[in-house]
C-alpha cells in the first residue's frame, strides 16, 4: 500500500509539473530569463563588426592575418560546443542544471572581454588568438546553457517562440545599448577608437554578471523529473546521434545558411558604408537603426509564427531578407536617404530566423526524447551554437582574404577622395549582396515544409507525459 501511494504521489507530481509548465510563462519570469542575453548578444556584434577592423587597421595586423585568426578561433571552438552541450545535460547540482553552467560562463567571458577590448600596445597575433579563445569559451558556455534553459521552461509550441522571442529582444537591446556608447562618448568628450572599443568591453563586463544574477535568482531551473534523463554519449556517439536525426540535420543546415548573411553583413557593413555609400559619418547611427528595427520586427514575426507556424514564419523571414539584400544594389555614393530606408527595412527581418530556429530546436529535442528516451536538449543546442559559429567564422575568415585578393584595402578606401573610384568595391558589393541572398533562399527552401508543427508536438508531449508518469 505504501509503495502504491508513493507511486501515485510521484505520478501526480509529474502531472502537476507538466501542467504548470504548459501555462503561459509570466512576464516577470520572461524579463529575468532574458536578462543574460543583454551581455551575450553584446559580445556577438563587436566581435563581428568592430574588433576585426580594429585589430586589422588600428593595431596593424592586416586583413588576412585577422581573418585567419578569427576563423581559426571559431573553428577551434566547434568541438568545445559539442562537449559543453553534452556536459550541460549531465550536470546534477542543487543549484540547478542550466543555472550552474550559466554562472560558470561569467568569469571566462569577463576575463576574455577585458583582454580583447582593452589590448596592450603591441598586441600581436598570438595575444589575439589566446584571449579570443577564452572569450569564446565563456560565450559558448553562456549561450548553450541559456538557450537550453529556455527550451525547458515550457513544452508549449507557441510559448517557446515567445520565450525565445523575449530572449532575442533583450539581446538586441543589449546590442543597441552597446552601439550607443561610442556616440555618447563622442558627444561628451570625443575619444579615440580604442576608447570606444574599451567602453564596449566595460559594458559587457558589467551587464552580463548582473543579468546572470537576476536570472539565477528569479527563474526556475526545471528538474529531470520534467525534462527526462540525459544520455552520456562520447564524441563518436554524439556525431552519430546528430547525423541520424533528420530533423536536427535540417534545423542545423537552415541555421548555418541563415547565420552566414548577418555575419557577412556585420563583417562588411563598415567597409560598404565607407567605400560604396561614401557616408562614413552615419555608420553608428545606421547600425543603431538596424537593430532597433530588429526589436520592432520581433513581435510581428511572433504573430506570423502564431498564425502560420514557426517553420513558415522562418521561411517568410528568409525571403524578406533575400529581397532587401538585393535592394542594396540601388545605393549610389552619398545617397544616405536610400541607404537609411533599406537598412531599416533590412533590420526588420534581422531576428526572424534566429529565435524561431531556437524554438524549433526545442521541439526537435522533445521529439528526439520521445524516440530515444534521453533528454539531449543541451547537446542539440550545443550543435546549434556550433553551426552559428561556422557562419561567423566563414564571414570573416573567407570574406576578408577574398576582398584582399581582389584588391580592396580599407586604408585606401578611407583615404580616397570623393568622386574617385576605389579598387575592389565591385567584389565587396558582390559578396555583401549575393552571398546573403543565396544563403537565405536556400534556408527558406529547407524549412518551408518542416514536418514538426504544433499538432505533431502535442502528440509528442502526450507520449512523454505518459512515459514520465509511468516512471
Amino acid at each position: 500500500m505504501t509503495k502504491q501511494r508513493r507511486g501515485e504521489s510521484g505520478m501526480s507530481s509529474v502531472h502537476r509539473a507538466a501542467g504548470a509548465a504548459s501555462r503561459p510563462v509570466g512576464v516577470g519570469t520572461l524579463f529575468a530569463f532574458a536578462a543574460p542575453a543583454l551581455g551575450l548578444y553584446a559580445v556577438g556584434l563587436p566581435v563581428a563588426v568592430y574588433l576585426p577592423p580594429f585589430y586589422a587597421n588600428d593595431l596593424g595586423l592586416g586583413l588576412t592575418v585577422v581573418g585567419q585568426i578569427f576563423m581559426l578561433c571559431r573553428l577551434f571552438d566547434l568541438a568545445a560546443d559539442l562537449g559543453l552541450g553534452a556536459v550541460s545535460d549531465r550536470v546534477r547540482s542543487r543549484f540547478g542544471r542550466r543555472r550552474s553552467m550559466l554562472v560558470l560562463a561569467v568569469p571566462l567571458m569577463g576575463l576574455g572581454a577585458w583582454q580583447m577590448f582593452m589590448p596592450p600596445a603591441g598586441a600581436g597575433p598570438l595575444y589575439v588568438l589566446c584571449w579570443l579563445v577564452v572569450m569564446y569559451a565563456g560565450y559558448a558556455l553562456g549561450v548553450i546553457s541559456h538557450m537550453s534553459w529556455g527550451a525547458e521552461l515550457s513544452p508549449d509550441y507557441h510559448q517557446r517562440s515567445r520565450i525565445q522571442g523575449w530572449r532575442e529582444m533583450a539581446g538586441i537591446i543589449g546590442i543597441v545599448a552597446l552601439l550607443a556608447l561610442p556616440a555618447l562618448i563622442e558627444q561628451m568628450r570625443g575619444g579615440t577608437k580604442a576608447e570606444h572599443i574599451a567602453a564596449m568591453g566595460w559594458f559587457i563586463i558589467a551587464i552580463f554578471p548582473l543579468g546572470v544574477l537576476w536570472c539565477a535568482i528569479k527563474v526556475p531551473d526545471p528538474s529531470t523529473a520534467t525534462t527526462g534523463p540525459s544520455s552520456h554519449p562520447g564524441l563518436r556517439e554524439t556525431v552519430l546521434t546528430v547525423a541520424r536525426n533528420r530533423l536536427v540535420r535540417r534545423v542545423l543546415l537552415a541555421d548555418l545558411l541563415a547565420g552566414v548573411p548577418p555575419a557577412v553583413t556585420g563583417a562588411l557593413f563598415i567597409f560598404m558604408i565607407e567605400a560604396v555609400a561614401r557616408t562614413p559619418g552615419i555608420t553608428s547611427t545606421l547600425l543603431l537603426g538596424y537593430f532597433v528595427a530588429g526589436i520592432v520586427g520581433i513581435p510581428a514575426w511572433m504573430a506570423i509564427s502564431q498564425r502560420f507556424g514557426k517553420h513558415r514564419a522562418f521561411a517568410l523571414g528568409a525571403l524578406w531578407n533575400c529581397v532587401l539584400a538585393l535592394c542594396f544594389l540601388l545605393i549610389e555614393p552619398g545617397d544616405s536617404t536610400t541607404l537609411t530606408v533599406i537598412t531599416l527595412l533590412y533590420g526588420l527581418g534581422y531576428a526572424s530566423g534566429t529565435f524561431l530556429l531556437k524554438a524549433i530546436m526545442a521541439d526537435v529535442a522533445d521529439e528526439d526524447e520521445m524516440r530515444s528516451g534521453h533528454n539531449r536538449t543541451g547537446l542539440f543546442f550545443g550543435v546549434l551554437t556550433m553551426t552559428n559559429k561556422v557562419g561567423f567564422a566563414l564571414a570573416v575568415g573567407v570574406t576578408y582574404p577574398l576582398l584582399a585578393l581582389f584588391g580592396f584595402s580599407p586604408e585606401a578606401a578611407a583615404s580616397t577622395p570623393a568622386g574617385q573610384p576605389i579598387a575592389g568595391t565591385g567584389a565587396l558589393m558582390a559578396v555583401f549582396v549575393f552571398l546573403p541572398f543565396a544563403m537565405n533562399l536556400a534556408a527558406a527552401a529547407i524549412m518551408a515544409r518542416f514536418p514538426l508543427d504544433a499538432a505533431r508536438l502535442a502528440e509528442v508531449h502526450r507520449v512523454l507525459s505518459a512515459r514520465r508518469a509511468g516512471e
